[in-house]
């Protein structure tokens, strides 16, 4: 319609161009002419209105979860409403924490060796359902959590060195890495968490009691007070700043506690049975935490701290782990109806349920990405 517009003035001016210059002559035709050309323009203009983009529906998130469940052959997580099963050759599989990055897929755990419940506890690790078991100078007993950054897989857990002690070890393509005395006293690795070149670890040694720590390139930090019994759980590093999640023991019962850069602070106020946080997360300027409260009717509930006010999350007994993905905050744990208890997570506070509780399973592990 512009096209016509502009060939129409054309014309005209082409008409006026023939006329001999004679303003008397010309005014006349200027009269007779306006009022079309005006029609003519505005039909042009509005026929050139641009036009509005389609809309773009957005893009649903992948949600991996892994799941513990009891009495399987096989460990298990889930994706956005499937079951997937996880094979190996040992028995009592569990998957603890899962990890995806591109299209790979990273699933750690721990499996018996058959005919064995204890003794031969073996770490194991899926890689897009492939199963392997880590062996290095100091084998893996027990995988816990997991962190690909930069092309390198990290490992944490327990694992049985050459002493056959176990204890507390991360590891960075299969190759253990040591930790400040973990390898003289029993300890323990929760969490773990990569910061460009510094691998933070997060876990306990015992001391005159278990007492929290993280370790920092393989060195040690002390978080616990020495006379109280202490654990960390989880690990998150924001710039400069190192968040640790755990418990601290008051009066003999647990309290839900973290630290930032070594300051301790409860998230309840001792009144309930006991509390610990699993897992936090640090998004902007909010902290997150999950975790349970226990009550003196041994009931439980899970509970999402954001920025120390609790959240009593519906349906749910405990909470193991939190992501937050484009302002979504994402937990998975364990929920309990009447007589079963069933793997779940919530997504904004609402529940989604992932299994049907027959097996008495619970969400271990959660990981949000884009397709």
């Amino acid at each position: 319609m512009k096209a016509i517009a502009v060939l129409i003035l054309l014309m005209l001016c082409m008409r006026v161009l023939w006329v001999p210059i004679n303003i008397v002559n010309l005014i006349p035709f200027v009269k007779k002419a306006f009022p079309f050309v005006l029609f003519v323009i505005f039909l042009g203009c509005f026929a050139c209105k641009k036009k509005q983009r389609p809309k773009v529906e957005p893009i649903s998130p992948d949600v991996y979860v892994s799941i513990l469940n009891t009495g399987l052959p096989y460990a298990q997580y889930w994706k956005n409403g499937e079951i997937i099963d996880l094979s190996t050759p040992n028995s009592f599989p569990h998957a603890r924490a899962i990890f995806g990055v591109g299209k790979d897929l990273y699933v750690v755990g721990q499996a018996s060796l058959r005919n064995d419940l204890y003794a031969t506890i073996v770490g194991q690790y899926w890689k897009n359902g492939i199963v392997a078991n880590v062996e290095s100078s100091i084998s893996a007993k027990e995988l816990v959590d997991i962190v690909v950054s930069d092309r390198n897989v990290y490992i944490a857990g327990s694992g049985r060195n050459s002493m056959k002690n176990i204890e507390a070890t991360y590891w960075k393509n299969g190759v253990a890495v040591r930790l400040d005395e973990a390898d003289q006293r029993p300890s323990e690795a929760r969490g773990i968490f990569v910061a460009g070149n510094d691998v933070y670890i997060a876990g306990s040694l015992t001391r005159e009691n278990d007492v929290a720590v993280y370790w920092k390139n393989g060195a040690v930090v002390n978080l616990g007070d020495p006379g109280r019994t202490s654990h960390a759980s989880s690990i998150a590093v924001s710039g400069k700043d190192v968040f640790v999640a755990g418990s601290e023991n008051v009066n003999f019962y647990a309290r839900a506690r973290y630290w930032k850069n070594g300051v301790g602070t409860f998230l309840t106020d001792g009144s309930e049975y006991g509390s610990v946080v699993k897992d936090i997360a640090v998004s902007g300027s909010d902290v997150y935490c999950v975790g349970n409260v226990l009550y003196s009717d041994n009931t439980s509930a899970a509970v999402l701290w954001k920025n120390g006010m609790p959240q009593i999350l519906p349906m749910g007994v405990s909470a193991s782990s939190i992501f937050v993905f484009n302002n979504d905050v994402y937990v998975a744990g364990e929920g309990f109806e009447s007589p079963l208890r069933f793997a779940l997570y919530w997504k904004n506070g609402v529940p989604v349920k992932l299994t049907s509780g027959s097996k008495g399973a619970s969400a271990s592990s959660i990981f949000v990405k884009n397709p």
